[in-house]
This record gives C-alpha cells, sequence and structure tokens, in this order.
C-alpha cells in the first residue's frame, strides 16, 4: 500500500528528455508515492539543429516553434489544478513561459532540481521565481544558497548481481563531450597493454556533430568517425554491460562540480569505479577500494586496484541514493 504525502497529488513535469531518465521519474512518481504526473519535454523537438540553436542560446532561430509548442502546453494546462510544478535542468524554458505557467497554476508549488551545472545551462535567471531549487552541484548550492542533492540510481541498477566470470574488466558508455574521448583513448591503450578486457562505447547525436567539433574544437582529440556510435544504447544494454563489468568508468565534465549519474548507477549495481572527480571523496560513500581518482591530465591506473574484490557498504548508504529517496527529499516529503 502506497503511504506517500505524494499520493493523489497532481505533478506537472517538464524536463530536457535525457535517455529515458524522465521516464523513470516519471513511472517513479506514479507507482511509488501515488501521483499523477504530466509530462512534457522541454525541448518543441529533440531534432539535431534544434538542439544546437538551443544550446548554443540561438533561440532565436527557433522562436516560433518554442512559441507554438508552449501555446500548447499552455492551452493543455489551463484546465487543470496541479499541486506541484517539478522543472528540471530546463534549457529551453524562459522567464516568460514559466510566468504564463505561474499565472495559471498560482497554487502549485515550484521545484526546480539542477543535475548540471550552471556554467552548463543558462538558467541561473529562474531561481528567483521558484518556491525550492536543489542542486546537484554543491559549489552552486554554496554560492546560490541552494538545496544539495546528488543525483540517484534507479530500480534498474539496483542489486543487479552478475552471474560468473566477468567479461570486462573496466566498461566506458559515455556521450563524448569536452576531453571524454583523450582521456578514454589514453586508459584504453594502458589497460590493453597490461591485458585488461575493455568495453568502450562512445555516444555523438550526429555525424554534423562530430564533424563541428573535429573541425571547430581543435583543443579537444576527436578521433576517427568509426571511433563513435551515432545511435545511443538503450538502457537494457547500458545495465547488461555494466553488469558484465569489474570496474566502470566515469569522466566528469571539466565545468562540472557535481558526481555524475553513470557514478551512482554504478554504485548502486556494487560495482569499482574509476573516476577523475575528486570531489568524490567528500561523499559519505568514498572508499579508496572501490574508488580511484585519476588526474585527467596524467592518467596513471594502478593494476592493483583493477585486481582487487569490491568491499560492500551498509544497506543505508545503498538506499540514501535510490531513486525513491531522491524523489523525497526533491519533493520535501518526511
Amino acid at each position: 500500500m502506497i503511504n506517500s504525502e505524494l499520493l493523489g497529488k497532481r505533478i506537472l513535469y517538464i524536463t530536457p528528455k535525457f535517455f529515458g531518465y524522465e521516464n523513470e521519474i516519471k513511472q517513479a512518481l506514479i507507482n511509488e508515492f501515488g501521483a499523477s504526473v504530466d509530462f512534457y519535454d522541454d525541448r518543441p523537438s529533440n531534432d539535431i539543429w534544434t538542439k544546437v540553436f538551443i544550446r548554443l542560446q540561438l533561440k532565436s532561430l527557433v522562436k516560433r516553434k518554442i512559441d507554438s509548442y508552449y501555446e500548447a502546453i499552455f492551452h493543455y494546462i489551463q484546465e487543470k489544478v496541479y499541486d506541484y510544478i517539478l522543472i528540471v535542468s530546463p534549457e529551453t524554458l524562459s522567464q516568460k513561459e514559466l510566468k504564463i505557467i505561474k499565472s495559471l497554476q498560482p497554487q502549485a508549488k515550484f521545484i526546480l532540481y539542477m543535475w548540471d551545472s550552471f556554467k552548463n545551462k543558462n538558467s541561473l535567471h529562474l531561481i528567483n521565481m521558484f518556491d525550492r531549487v536543489l542542486s546537484f552541484d554543491d559549489r552552486d548550492v554554496e554560492k546560490y544558497n541552494l538545496y544539495f542533492c546528488p543525483l540517484f540510481y534507479s530500480e534498474n541498477y539496483k542489486n543487479v548481481l552478475s552471474k560468473g566470470v566477468m567479461t570486462y574488466d573496466l566498461c566506458s558508455i559515455a556521450t563524448a563531450h569536452s576531453d571524454r574521448y583523450k582521456i578514454i583513448t589514453q586508459i584504453k591503450n594502458q589497460l590493453e597493454e597490461s591485458s585488461f578486457k575493455i568495453f568502450s562505447f562512445l555516444y555523438l547525436p550526429s555525424k554534423l556533430m562530430y564533424w563541428v567539433r573535429k573541425i571547430f574544437l581543435k583543443r579537444y582529440q576527436y578521433g576517427n568517425i568509426s571511433d563513435f556510435s551515432f545511435y545511443p544504447m538503450t538502457q537494457a544494454e547500458v545495465v547488461s554491460i555494466m553488469s558484465k563489468s569489474k570496474t566502470i568508468l566515469d569522466i566528469n565534465h571539466p565545468a562540472q562540480h557535481g558526481l555524475t549519474m553513470r557514478t551512482f548507477e554504478a554504485f548502486g549495481m556494487h560495482k569499482k569505479l574509476i573516476t577523475t572527480n575528486v570531489n568524490i571523496k567528500k561523499y559519505d560513500f568514498y572508499n579508496e577500494a572501490n574508488i580511484l581518482i585519476i588526474d585527467r591530465k596524467k592518467i596513471i591506473i594502478d593494476s592493483k586496484f583493477m585486481n582487487t574484490p569490491y568491499v560492500f557498504l551498509s544497506k543505508e548508504l545503498y538506499e540514501k541514493y535510490s531513486l525513491n529517496r531522491w524523489l523525497k527529499y526533491v519533493f520535501d516529503c518526511r
């Protein structure tokens, strides 16, 4: 039986689609908390040009599309009465659209959660329009007086037990941004020289993006086009590969201080982690037997770390970073 402060509550949920995580949050709110949820993508379309224009702050080039999209949302929600408006890491939503939503839903509690740093998202000007603002980035939390709320792992990554011998010593499944390609290539070459088995998957949304980055972002190394996939792995495929791997690789964005989703997925699956994010030392689940921090500018992988077993932690720690616990904190449920 569902026992939750969110039981029967109506929630309007807006966020950019992001590898299916938005649907996991929606389904948990419905199935685990008994809420009624209406979900809308923050972006009017996920075609490559719309995403590029929005991320490069060239929204004027798709203004008509954005306006038409949000007008349709306004038309739908004007007949609804929501208890909560949850916005997660918006890219398209502006003060103009948010003011209209607030005028249509004056009784609702407005919540903003950022799973990206404000350096990477142009959303800082929105925070005063929300009743509760949370971030995964402790620097942003301290600077802007927000609530600190790390990311989570979903049920799909919880206690996934692998049977038999591991297929891979290390797996890396990532979107190719910043210096990730360079770092992954160095790690792969270093470990393969020591006969470790590596699974590497680098995703880019389109071949156009590959060529733009290769030509114009010369400070980053982008190898051959065959080194990248232009179709993302399904979550089931990601879980399958991770379950067959001893260790998971995480390379955070250089401008990002908070811990990535991959970090918590590895934690939920009881996997060892190699990461470039030194900030992980501040977290209560940090254990040097399970987590190896590397310098992205001088990569050295300790083979001893690769060969030692995972050390299990307390049940309470694993529960603390679950999706359900994350939702309770986001909605300030007791």
